[in-house]
């Protein structure tokens, strides 16, 4: 590519990288704190993959 960027990412790919991070299954919490650490969990997989916030 001319500009020197690389390829966009396709979904596929970014799907690949995201389960390579073996993100946790939610199923249900029996406390506030158990959504709390999830969502944690789930923040530090996006950022180790370079998402920003929108």
């Amino acid at each position: 590519n001319a500009g020197g960027n690389p390829p966009p990412v396709t979904i596929h790919t970014w799907l690949e990288r995201f389960n390579k991070q073996k993100p946790q299954s939610f199923g249900k919490a029996t406390a506030p704190v158990d959504v709390e650490n999830w969502i944690s969990h789930m923040e530090k997989i996006f950022d180790v993959m370079g998402c920003e916030d929108a």
